[in-house]
This record gives C-alpha cells, structure tokens and sequence, in this order.
C-alpha cells in the first residue's frame, strides 16, 4: 500500500464502483433488447391467436360443407330407389 491507506482504499472503491457501473450499463442494454424481443414476441403471439380465429371459422364452415356433402351423397345413393320406383309407376 501506497502513503496513504485511505485514499488506496477509495481508488479501489471508485474503480469497483466504475465496474460496476459499466455491467449495469450493459445489463440495461441486455434488459432493453429483451424488452424489445418480448415486444416482438407479444406481436407473434396475437398474430397466432387472430390465425387460431380464422381457423377455427373455416373448420366450422369445412363442418357446415361437409354436413350438406353427405346430405347430398345420401340422396345420390338413393337414386336407384327413386327410378326404380319411376319405372314402376310408369307401367
């Protein structure tokens, strides 16, 4: 140690404090860009909750079609019922 003690003391201090000083400014640099990423994140995830709406809209139309597709197949399958029957009342 140098002459004085104290003041040693206080330029290992000031140097730690200065250290310090810089890493919370990097910390604060890190948080703000973290900040931003969740930002980010936070616009995705209701972009991908709007697609599960759209999603869900065109499974219950996909529904509706198909429901109206086997009304329309069961009808079909019908047919060779309905001309039989034709052909008898034709006769």
């Amino acid at each position: 140690m140098g002459l004085n003690p104290v003041a040693d003391l206080l330029k290992r201090a000031d140097k730690t404090l200065a250290s310090a000083n810089d890493t919370l400014g990097t910390v604060g640099g890190t948080l703000t860009t973290v900040e931003g990423t969740l930002t980010t994140v936070e616009g995705t995830l209701a972009s991908v909750d709007q697609r599960m709406v759209d999603v869900d809209a065109t499974l219950s139309e996909v529904k509706d079609l198909l429901a109206q597709l086997e009304e329309k197949m069961a009808l079909i399958d019908r047919i060779p019922e309905i001309l039989a029957l034709l052909e008898s009342l034709q006769k």
